[in-house]
């Protein structure tokens, strides 16, 4: 790239908050591999780091909480960072502790978003993301462009270890169930407010576990909510709701014949082991819209409804159907 005098070897990447939002850079990391052949390191949420290792392009993961730190803390972090003296740092979600640890480790090309002590950076641009013009994986993409990065294959996909296939397969096999002959259903997600009705979950779980068996998944937080799943049992429904690490969920959502879910991380998760999903919006605020966070591929169906109680579960049903029976 002749833009810079600077030879890029090590990249530093930074998106260390949530399930959905991590998984959608991963074009724009296949972006930055391709054009600069450099070593990628991502600093990532704690409970992404097993998952993140399973991208292709990332070489390296540091983990950082998303929370608040002490000085000695951050200057401890760009310490250690200073040391392994990268080349390009390019944070994907604007922090002020993000962009301070950026400066302190002495990173030469410091990219990311006009915000949040944005004057810490020397290439940057306007963050216009919550106008949802855009689907999130092309606003990544725009990022990694500013320093003339670019890919043609747009596609999410991690590379799961052939032991974790080989245990999901055995789980599989001890529940009875068969690849490609059961659903997964996410029911909850970070956002109360985006969320079907569970009464509604729970209808379409009975009526769909009459044709094929259902899984539910959810995490630990929401076990209590989850626990209306259980009277469902006979029904054929299995109810896995916080009994999965994030590599267990990706498994199996791997052999799953579709995903139905709100809009919430494993949707994308679902996008990455080459699932199609069905993924209920609501008309929310523009920076939450189904442009900017529908499921990322082909094959992928989305209901949408001025208010998200309004999709009726005959219609999420009749979509199935017409889909997969």
């Amino acid at each position: 790239m002749e833009k810079f005098r600077l030879k890029i070897e090590k990249i530093l990447v930074f998106r260390n908050d949530r399930l959905g939002e991590f998984l959608l850079i991963i074009p724009a990391l296949r972006a930055l591999k391709k054009v600069f052949q450099a070593k990628i390191t991502v600093v990532a949420n704690p409970y992404l780091k097993e998952l993140a290792k399973c991208i292709p392009e990332v070489d390296e993961v540091l983990i950082w909480e998303p929370k608040k730190h002490s000085l000695r803390e951050i200057f401890s972090f760009s310490s250690l960072l200073r040391k392994k003296k990268f080349d390009l740092a390019v944070i994907f979600n604007p922090t002020k502790e993000a962009h301070l640890i950026s400066f302190l480790s002495r990173i030469p090309l410091r990219l990311g978003y006009h915000r949040k002590w944005g004057f810490l950076l020397n290439r940057k641009i306007k963050d216009e993301k919550d106008q949802s013009r855009l689907h999130e994986v092309e606003y990544n993409l725009q990022l990694v462009k500013e320093i003339g990065a670019y890919t043609e294959d747009l596609s999410l996909r991690i590379e799961l270890p052939q032991e974790e296939l080989n245990k999901t397969q055995d789980f599989l096999i001890s529940q009875t169930l068969e690849p490609k002959n059961y659903i997964v259903i996410s029911p909850f997600c970070s956002n109360s407010l985006k969320e079907w009705p569970l009464k509604n979950f729970l209808e379409l779980a009975e009526k769909l576990g009459k044709d094929i068996k259902v899984v539910v998944t959810g995490s630990r937080e929401d076990q209590e909510r989850g626990r209306l799943f259980n009277g469902l049992k006979e029904r054929g429904v299995l109810n896995l709701i916080g009994k999965t690490d994030l590599l267990q969920l990706a498994g199996i959502l791997k052999y799953a014949e579709v995903l139905i879910s709100n809009d919430s991380g494993p949707v994308h998760l679902a996008c990455c082991v080459g699932v199609e999903t069905v993924v209920l919006f609501g008309n929310t605020k523009p920076s939450q819209s189904s442009r900017r966070w529908r499921p990322w591929g082909e094959g992928h169906i989305v209901i949408q409804k001025p208010q998200i109680f309004q999709i009726r579960v005959e219609e999420v049903l009749r979509i199935l159907k017409d889909a997969i029976f």
